[in-house]
């Protein structure tokens, strides 16, 4: 009794700690940078568990040589696993097991490895398997031959078998259990696995490899532990195991390093990573040395149900409180795979319990003793699905209704407030409160430009306040002095404006694909150019931002730019710009020959093609962000956390805050210019660079846009449809635009993604299904989505990813609700490397040598209701003409541009998070019970387009913009200002 109680104190013990660590993992799992460098996680551990093993045997287990093994070699046990634990277990040579052991970890850490790189093809919930194939493996393994003594003997082998086959049976239907509800459960990105023969598609069964050699690593460790041989020993052999295993991966990641790439991720690691590799590891090793400990008392099958068990409740949990498992388990398949879990996880308990204690010669369990484990299962579930009812946001099933309302009542009132001054003095007086200074000069002159073409926003420019604030903090000579060196440095692909005596001038040395942004920027400023100070311009001509400022420098910027203004606002007099400029611009460059082009900067850095994320984005984010505290690696799983400051109940409530990527840690790689742009040349200096569009945590100044204001894309006359007569549809065409496709990057674009989203039409919860995934995907839809693909009279519908395309459905009647999605790319794939190229051809055309859909006319858009807008290399040029459509624009962005404050989410447009899991929600309510509202958008949207985004009202924000630039790069700046009294005179 006493050797019992003993026994049993340790396994408790170990059991906890095991428990405990393994829920601290997984706590941790998406969030840590560890689980993103398999080969360092993987390294590190192995050698803090090296370490630890045969320390904890020394230091810590006294009474080791007390221990009675399992495996007594006593009398025949009629319990299922007694053949494998009553024949002795002789280490003959510990070098087979060794090498083994060895082959296990080594294999396991480079599947691990492949599987964590494109984890978007992997399978969540496998590792429930592991009790399962832990059974299979005992029950095929080959043991060492022994002639049973008696009858009895033998007859109590093959007396087990049933009892293991019946334990297998459980663990295998709770496995499917498990993955089941997590697939139900999983809020994914949308992150593509390509078609067709790529290595990608292998990942399921890397993973269930991986999880055989778990299965064989913890069932050699259990007969090492449970073998009568010396335990010292053993400890010592698992030991050198651990510390040989991070010397071999060690060796690999070297080996790996010769690759400049890879040299630089093995090497250059941040502190945060540096930090969860650390806590992570020793996690991790607390887990091994438990379980070692433990397996030396239980039976492998029962350490690992408490191991999976633990990963997936911790799971659960965390999709409880998100409020995923209530949309789960209101439906009546979750429901009962989910009681099937916990129910079934008792069961195995209970079963693995009694093997244990059977073999350990323990009494028989009562009846009371064999059925709490389930009690308490059902017991766990309920207080779950209790907590899942009361604490999940939103309900079952929320709409944006309370949001639109909310929206249109804060648009109507920054419209309002947008012209509140009617007359010059008021005008003047409204500046000075809102900004804190006297106008610039000649602000009289804008203000009857902005007046004499109706401008409906005369009082609030807050974007050009906040762009130009961090330039208040640099002198003007700097200004001028970093302008002029961007012009002189045309490789840089900057065009040049040059404004003098008031004539305006385009810089020679730009590239003929781009000299007709400089052309139409000359035409947009001409009209006002004679009130205008003389001034030298950089317009940036890529379309990604340039301009990056650590936080640091940028809050010094913006402090010294506050107290330049203070001064100015302390001045009693303020004078108007000067004749000329003094001293005068520089312009020895414009006669510079053709070596011009060969000059390179030393302050800009080439970047395209890699990650810009942590390089050029975490800098400018204060040290309490989540991007500064931890990494979300996994760019399939979506991240509840990383929305929910711009999100209220699953759709976005504040727009501008949805572009700050400091609380977004997961967009580095769901963005193409984040994870690989095309063209990205940076820099951490606050050069006075004028972008079309940039990134909210990017200091680029932002002006109307050429592509707008020269009308590349418009509405032509006499093509515009009434809402009724438009199909119910979603509709988009375009390229994959949005960054370059090198080592599958495009698998997780915004664009790729939202095509993908589309076509496979997976938009209901049962369709995700373990069971269902195969015969109804596409099948069913949310609510009212009717149809997945669907074609009108003059557009084809979209091609599917299947070898076989679906037949178009007939064209319906606008006036019903049921709803087509008609999206498709377009032409070939070219912003890519071959391989690249061919995997998104096969993806998204069906084969290799599928003809890809031509383009259409592009006023085709106006037939359809639902329009949807999305950034591609840098903002969409389409935006401005689906909002004066009566067409509803639906927007997922990152990039902003001028207008921003002007144009209103749910008043205007309908606003989508860059995940995209808000998508078939907002478009399921404003199709279907929604329309109404849809209609009031789309037509709010059109009014206002036409009114305040007219190309007239791209030169009074351009006028403003130049006025305020103007006294910036005079060195008198804090003392030129507009009064009423210059005016006078």
């Amino acid at each position: 009794m006493v050797t019992s109680s003993w026994r049993q104190k340790p396994a408790l013990v170990a059991s906890s700690f095991l428990g405990l660590s393994t829920a601290f993992i997984w706590s941790r799992y998406y969030r840590s940078a560890a689980f993103e460098r398999p080969f360092h996680f993987s390294i590190l551990t192995f050698l803090f568990a090296g370490l630890a093993l045969p320390a904890y045997a020394k230091y810590v287990i006294h009474a080791e040589s007390r221990y009675v093994p399992l495996s007594d070699g006593g009398s025949p046990t009629k319990a299922f696993f007694a053949d494998i634990i009553k024949s002795p277990l002789r280490l003959r040579s510990l070098s087979p097991s060794f090498a083994i052991l060895l082959f296990c970890i080594v294999a396991r850490t480079v599947l691990y490895w492949r599987t964590i790189r494109t984890i978007h093809c992997s399978w969540d919930g496998l590792q429930a398997f592991l009790p399962f194939l832990l059974a299979i493996y005992d029950l095929l393994e080959l043991r060492p031959a022994r002639l049973p003594t008696n009858g009895h003997d033998a007859q109590g082998r093959s007396g087990s078998s049933p009892a293991v086959i019946r334990y297998a049976l459980v663990a295998l239907l709770w496995g499917l259990a498990a993955t089941d509800t997590l697939l139900l459960s999983e809020r994914t990105t949308g992150a593509i696995c390509p078609g067709g023969l790529h290595i990608e598609r292998l990942i399921p069964l890397a993973q269930l490899v991986t999880l055989a050699l778990d299965a064989v690593l913890i069932s050699h460790v259990a007969k090492l532990r449970q073998s009568s041989d010396g335990q010292s020993r053993t400890w010592g052999l698992l030991g050198t195991l651990f510390l040989t295993a991070a010397a071999v991966l060690t060796f690999l990641a070297v080996w790996s390093s010769f690759d400049r790439a890879n040299f630089q991720w093995n090497v250059f690691l941040s502190w945060l990573a540096i930090g969860d590799l650390i806590v992570d590891s020793l996690a991790v090793t607390i887990a091994i040395v438990s379980g070692v400990h433990l397996l030396g008392y239980v039976h492998p099958t029962l350490m690992s149900v408490l191991v999976t068990s633990s990963s997936i409740f911790v799971y659960i949990q965390w999709r409880t409180m998100d409020g995923t498992m209530i949309k789960v388990w209101s439906n009546w398949w979750g429901l009962i795979t989910g009681v099937w879990l916990f129910l079934g996880a008792g069961v195995l308990f209970y079963l693995g319990r009694a093997a244990t204690s059977q073999l350990s010669s323990s009494s028989g369990d009562s009846v009371v003793s064999r059925n709490r484990y389930g009690f308490c299962a059902l017991v766990a579930f309920l207080l779950i699905f209790c907590q899942t009812l009361f604490m999940s946001p939103g309900g079952f099933r929320p709409t944006p209704a309370p949001i639109i309302a909310e929206a249109k009542r804060q648009s109507d009132a920054w419209i309002a407030g947008a012209r509140k001054s009617r007359s010059l003095e008021a005008a003047v007086s409204e500046y000075r409160q809102r900004y804190g200074i006297p106008p610039p000069p000649n602000f009289d002159k804008w203000y009857e430009f902005a007046t004499s073409v109706e401008s409906p926003i005369i009082d609030t420019f807050d974007q050009i306040n906040s762009d130009l604030l961090p330039y208040w903090g640099t002198l003007p000579s700097v200004l001028r002095q970093r302008t002029v060196h961007l012009l002189e440095h045309p490789s840089l692909s900057m065009g040049g404006i040059i404004i003098e005596a008031g004539k305006v001038d385009v810089s020679p040395h730009i590239r003929g694909t781009h000299r007709w942004m400089m052309d139409v920027m000359k035409e947009m400023i001409e009209p006002f150019a004679d009130s205008l100070p003389d001034m030298q311009l950089a317009f940036n001509l890529d379309d990604e931002c340039r301009i990056s400022v650590p936080l640091d420098r940028m809050k010094a910027y913006t402090e010294e730019g506050l107290k330049a203004r203070t001064r100015l606002a302390e001045k009693q007099s303020v004078v108007p710009f000067g004749p000329t400029q003094d001293p005068p611009w520089d312009k020895a460059y414009l006669g510079a020959d053709e070596s011009i082009w060969d000059a390179k900067s030393p302050w800009f850095v080439v970047r395209s093609k890699q990650q810009i994320f942590y390089e050029w984005i975490s800098p400018t984010c204060p040290a309490t962000s989540p991007v500064q505290k931890y990494r979300w690696w996994n760019r399939k799983a979506e991240c509840p956390d990383c929305s929910a400051p711009h999100m209220t109940n699953g759709f976005v409530s504040n727009w501008t805050l949805s572009g700050d990527l400091c609380h977004q840690p997961d967009l580095a790689y769901l963005h193409g210019v984040l994870l690989s742009p095309s063209a990205m040349a940076p820099s951490h200096t606050l050069f006075p660079v004028f972008s079309q569009s940039r990134l909210q945590n990017f200091a680029d100044i932002l002006y109307p846009s050429p592509w707008n204001f020269g009308e590349k894309v418009e509405i032509e006359t006499n093509k515009t449809i009434p809402w009724a007569e438009k199909l119910n549809s979603v509709y988009w065409r375009g390229a994959s635009s949005d960054g370059f496709a090198v080592h599958g990057a495009w698998q997780s674009f915004l664009r790729a993604r939202f095509v993908h989203m589309a076509t496979e039409a997976k938009l209901s919860l049962r369709a995700k299904s373990l069971f269902t995934l195969i015969t109804s995907r596409g099948a069913s839809g949310i609510s009212s989505i009717r149809s997945a693909l669907a074609s009108s009279s003059s557009s084809p519908s979209p091609p599917s990813p299947s070898p076989e395309p679906p037949q178009a459905s007939p064209i319906m009647d606008p006036a019903e609700n049921h709803l087509a999605i008609n999206v498709s790319f377009v032409g070939n794939f070219n912003r890519c490397d071959d391989r690249d190229c061919a995997a998104e051809h096969t993806t998204f055309y069906g084969s290799s040598t599928a003809e890809p859909p031509p383009s259409l006319d592009f006023q085709e858009h106006w037939h359809h209701r639902h329009l949807v807008d999305l950034d591609g290399a840098a903002f969409s040029g389409r935006f401005l003409p689906f909002l004066k459509s009566a067409s509803l624009p639906y927007r997922a962005a990152l990039f902003r541009t001028w207008w921003e404050e002007r144009v209103h989410a749910w008043r205007h447009f309908a606003p989508l998070d860059a995940r995209l899991a808000d998508l078939w929600p907002a478009v399921d309510y404003l199709a279907g019970p929604g329309l109404a509202e849809a209609d009031d958008m789309a037509q709010a949207g059109r009014d206002w387009a036409n009114r305040s985004l007219r190309k007239e009202d791209m030169q009074v924000y351009m006028f403003r913009l130049l006025l305020e630039w103007g006294r910036l790069v005079d060195d008198r700046r804090e003392d030129l200002g507009f009064t009423l009294r210059q005016r006078e005179a």
